[in-house]
């Protein structure tokens, strides 16, 4: 009896090596690999705002005292402030480097700045008008927290008509003029994809001038503007 159970506990053991054998050495399971979420709010500390974002933007403008001169008989002078509303879109890219954001934006929109004034060679009325602009501006900032602080520059573009009229001329043109923008704003992430910013800009697009029987016609436009924006980066 005590032969068959000897007998009986190798056999259990010969075959329980075998098995160990066939399976090889024991390896313990691996952690699953961690992998980032395509957009991560927060990065090292710092808030995330690389990438590409699209939004809507709305504000005011203001003139800056632009002059609007005629050079000819009697000549003459005054100063139209052209002031309104304004709304329009904006898209952009930020590339980040830890808290220095760097970045590039373009928007435009439609506007109503516009105003009158008598010169006084006797033009019985002189209007300007801003009915659109646009701005292609580079932006560096620096981010705190869910804060983005920046500073702008670049190109501006808008469509600016002047109409003058007087006893014996009339002057009426609609141009698109080019100048410079510069400003700046603060950016405020309210949830992961979701930003608010209140944004000033300078605009000057220079001087134009008309030639009339009667002499030149030389206009001014530059104007400033405040405006609050909705963005959404993707």
């Amino acid at each position: 009896m005590n032969r068959l159970l000897l007998a009986g506990v190798a056999a259990a053991a010969w075959s329980g090596g075998a098995i160990a054998a066939d399976l090889g050495p024991y390896n313990p399971p691996r952690a699953e690999p961690y992998y980032e979420p395509a957009y991560a709010p927060v990065q090292s500390g710092v808030w995330n705002w690389q990438g590409l974002y699209m939004g809507v933007n709305a504000g005011y403008g203001w003139g800056n005292d632009n002059a609007a001169s005629f050079n000819g008989i009697g000549g003459g002078v005054g100063y139209t402030n052209p002031d309104g509303w304004f709304g329009g879109g904006q898209i952009g890219y930020n590339a980040q480097f830890n808290s220095l954001v760097l970045g590039v934006e373009w928007d435009i929109q439609s506007a109503d700045l516009s105003d009158s004034t008598v010169l006084s060679s006797g033009f019985t009325g002189v209007t300007s008008d801003v009915d659109w602009f646009s701005t292609l501006r580079g932006r560096i900032g620096y981010a705190a927290g869910p804060a983005l602080l920046y500073v702008t520059g670049g190109l501006a573009f808008a469509d600016v008509q002047f109409n003058g009229m007087s006893p014996t001329t009339s002057i009426s043109s609609s141009e698109i003029q080019t100048g410079y923008t510069v400003g700046g704003g603060i950016e405020w992430a309210f949830a992961p994809n979701w930003s608010l910013k209140s944004e000033y800009l300078y605009v000057d697009l220079g001087s134009e001038t008309f030639s009339t029987p009667s002499g030149t016609y030389t206009t001014e436009t530059d104007f400033h503007s405040a405006r609050v924006g909705l963005n959404y980066r993707f």
